[in-house]
């Protein structure tokens, strides 16, 4: 703007501002009030760039205050998220309404869903969509092993995936006495109601260690024939380099077929080694061992028990079992023989003894020579005389 154009201006707010005709000032009042006027405006256009300035600092102050907004609800987000996590982590510790202890079968193959799912049926969960998230979120979807397990009363979320994960599973016993045979252990299994399965092929004689095994509902029957095959080798390796350094036994086989003899010779354990001695020691000599449990064998082929006595002409017939016939051992076990069975075959007893007989009373008498035990059988014969 021009100073005319100022002074126009200055003119014109002068003239309105004036009083009509009869106050109008004079000229040299006008003139100053026009300075004044002028010094006014002047100060206005130098503070108009500090308006400006406000008015582009304006937007910036607007950036923050959205950006504000935008944490603060973000926060909000968060502490609500966290608030429900925190909710939902507490259901996962409150206690079922079950006061009873509980049988839950995991099932070879179930996944999270089943499981969670049969839980919810039996109620032991309240909700197999918080179950499955606990799970996934401990990383044990994959976990969770199969068994039978015994659910405590008014267990947790939480106690019922540990359980799982733990494989606390319940454990079921098995027997097996010593001197059984194949037949008869097989015959058990078969019957046995919690196994599953059926078993392919019979294991040979004498290959099965008799003992009790642990098992888990659902177990395959031919995984427990083949933990007693493992038990066996695994005994007879282990302990092979121990076996007295004069045993006439060329093989772990034929350790195990003697072990069977002295297993079903006598079922005291204190006088193993002495029977086992005794059969040793007539190897050695080149005798017959003149066993009647061989004998029994040879006619039952260890299918079923021999409910009465031998008859002579059993004891006189040639046959692959018969010790009273043929030289040293028969062809395989007569039945599985135990671990005392078998370490007293491996280390016998060191006595002189070649024949025993029964005492009456479940144990046996020992002698050395033929005549002394003649004597032993006058004086069994007679206390069963006795007797009757």
């Amino acid at each position: 703007m021009s100073d005319e154009q100022e002074f126009y201006n200055v003119d014109t707010l002068v003239d309105e501002a004036v009083p009509q005709a009869d106050e109008r000032p004079g000229y040299f009042a006008r003139r100053k009030m026009q300075r004044q006027l002028k010094l006014t405006i002047k100060k206005q256009k130098k503070q108009k760039p500090l308006r400006e300035q406000r008015k582009v600092e304006k937007p910036k102050s607007s950036v923050w205050g959205a950006l504000s907004s935008l944490i603060t609800m973000m926060v909000i987000i968060v502490l609500l998220v966290a608030g429900g996590w925190l909710a939902t982590v507490q259901l996962f510790e409150v206690k079922n309404d079950t006061n009873v202890e509980t049988l839950f079968k995991v099932q070879s193959g179930d996944n999270l869903n089943v499981i969670a799912q049969r839980l919810e049926q039996q109620e032991l969960i309240s909700s197999q969509d918080l179950y499955r998230l606990l799970v996934s979120y401990e990383g044990n979807d994959t976990r969770l092993k199969a068994g039978e397990y015994k659910i405590p009363p008014n267990a947790t979320m939480r106690d019922i995936m540990n359980i799982f994960v733990g494989g606390q599973s319940i454990q079921h016993k098995l027997t097996f006495a010593e001197g059984l045979t194949t037949g008869q252990i097989m015959d058990k299994i078969k019957i046995a109601p919690l196994l599953t399965g059926q078993v392919a092929e019979t294991p040979v004689e004498g290959s099965l260690m008799p003992e009790t095994y642990l098992f888990e509902s659902g177990t395959a029957r031919a995984e427990i024939i083949a933990q007693m095959q493992a038990a066996q080798k695994k005994f007879l390796t282990n302990l092979w380099e121990t076996r007295d350094k004069d045993l006439p036994l060329e093989n772990m086989e034929e350790v195990v077929i003697l072990a069977s003899i002295v297993e079903k010779e006598t079922g005291v354990a204190s006088e193993r080694p002495e029977v086992a001695a005794v059969f040793v020691n007539r190897i050695k000599k080149k005798m017959k061992l003149q066993s009647d449990p061989t004998i029994i064998y040879g006619i039952t082929l260890g299918k079923y028990k021999l409910d009465r006595q031998l008859k002579k002409s059993e004891i006189k017939a040639k046959t692959p079992y018969n010790t009273y016939v043929i030289e040293r051992l028969p062809p395989t076990p007569i039945a599985n023989p135990g671990r005392a069975s078998i370490l007293a075959v491996l280390n016998p007893a060191k006595v002189d003894y070649l024949y025993f007989v029964a005492d009456g009373t479940g144990g046996h008498v020992f002698a050395n020579n033929y005549k002394a035990h003649q004597k032993n059988v006058k004086a069994l014969r007679a206390r069963q005389k006795a007797a009757k």
